[in-house]
């Protein structure tokens, strides 16, 4: 008997139709629930059309001027009592959409006497993220060669598509811009996740001989200092301009015009059966971008999977393996791209290298053993 009572009792209940938000899915979907059991078994007993589930229940982006723009296409599912309208296009956080729940408008009539629900809803926006900064310039050493080349700026965040070429200055001792010292690429120099630029000094001054170098010499020279300067104002991705302005001042060492010689890294190698780490120190700072990916470590003709960390300046890399060191004859595999920050390859030094160089050679092979 109290069954009964109960199933009557909601076949009689008056609906109080309510507009939500359903931000559980991946894609927040809107919601209309509220409805009688009698009202939902009603809707539900008739096959709609898209153009009739768009009469029943319209969803449109809100527009300042009230004008009424077309409803957003989308699926329509009722479940659990619960209408649910999934957007093709998800929703946009921040952005408000007028809802608005017409049940007259069902064929037949049969919820005529429901009255209109309009609702203006909006995915709640993500909290805002802190500004980009920039998190370090390479090298990261005090003091850089003469014959500069290429230096390294590093975000928070991606940034935009603008180049450096307006938001970066090379400042001489004095605080004057050093005119002429980068060059002037309209070029992508950003890695594909926009957060590290690349900062190219022009070679034609850096080289020596050439029309350039002859005309106004190195930007850098020996003894002196320079700062590199990034305004505050380059955008990121978001298009805001980063937390403050950065500045990282250097001295200036003498030029290294000679080539890479791996005869004078030292390595600190690991001892069998650990997971110690492969130590390498070089005789200068390398680039650091090139560096963490033109190192690998063999054993015979397998490579191993490991970590490979870039420290101390750039002079020292070290390698941990995923799986204990067995004893045995280690390569490390050196390709040919690697370079200092002034440009020197191994076995060829920046100032010898011509237009036709390229990195088509072999790589090195150093041996190395674990005992």
């Amino acid at each position: 008997m109290a069954l009964c009572a109960a199933i009557a009792a909601a076949c009689s209940a008056a609906s109080t139709p309510s507009i939500g938000l359903d931000t559980t899915p991946h894609f927040p979907v809107i919601t209309v629930s509220g409805l009688s059991w009698r009202d939902m078994s009603s809707l539900t007993s008739v096959t709609l059309s898209r153009e009739a589930w768009q009469s029943i229940l319209r969803v449109s982006v809100k527009t300042a001027d009230g004008a009424a723009p077309l409803p957003m296409a989308g699926s329509y599912d009722v479940s659990n009592g619960v209408i649910r309208f999934t957007p093709i296009v998800p929703l946009e956080p921040g952005r408000p959409y007028e809802v608005t729940f017409s049940p007259a408008a069902l064929p037949g009539g049969t919820l005529a006497h429901l009255p209109p629900v309009v609702r203006v809803l909006s995915v709640p926006a993500p909290p805002p993220s802190p500004p980009t900064s920039v998190t370090g310039v390479y090298p990261t050493g005090p003091e850089v060669p003469a014959n500069l080349l290429r230096m390294y700026v590093e975000f928070s965040a991606p940034m935009g598509i603008r180049t450096g070429e307006l938001y970066i200055t090379v400042l001489d001792g004095d605080g004057r811009d050093i005119a002429g010292a980068l060059l002037p690429l309209d070029t992508d120099l950003w890695n594909p996740e926009h957060t590290r630029f690349t900062i190219l000094f022009d070679p034609g001054r850096v080289k020596r001989g050439i029309l350039p170098n002859r005309a106004m010499g190195r930007p850098l020279h020996p003894g002196d200092t320079f700062t590199v300067a990034i305004k505050r104002e380059w955008p990121d991705a978001q298009g805001r301009p980063l937390a403050s302005e950065f500045r990282k001042t250097y001295r200036v060492a003498p030029a290294i015009e000679r080539p890479l010689s791996p005869s004078d890294w030292r390595f600190n190698a690991p001892r069998s059966g650990s997971r110690d780490w492969l130590v390498v120190t070089f005789g200068a700072g390398l680039d650091r971008a090139l560096l963490e990916r033109a190192l690998s470590v063999e054993r015979g003709s397998q490579a191993l999977h490991g970590t490979i960390i870039v420290k101390a300046g750039e002079t020292q890399v070290s390698f941990a393996p995923q799986v204990a060191w067995p004893p045995g004859d280690y390569t490390l595999v050196v390709q040919p791209e690697l370079e200092d920050p002034a440009g020197n390859r191994i076995g060829r030094a920046f100032e010898a290298r011509d237009p036709a160089d390229d990195t088509r050679q072999p790589p090195a092979r150093i041996p190395f053993a674990v005992r």
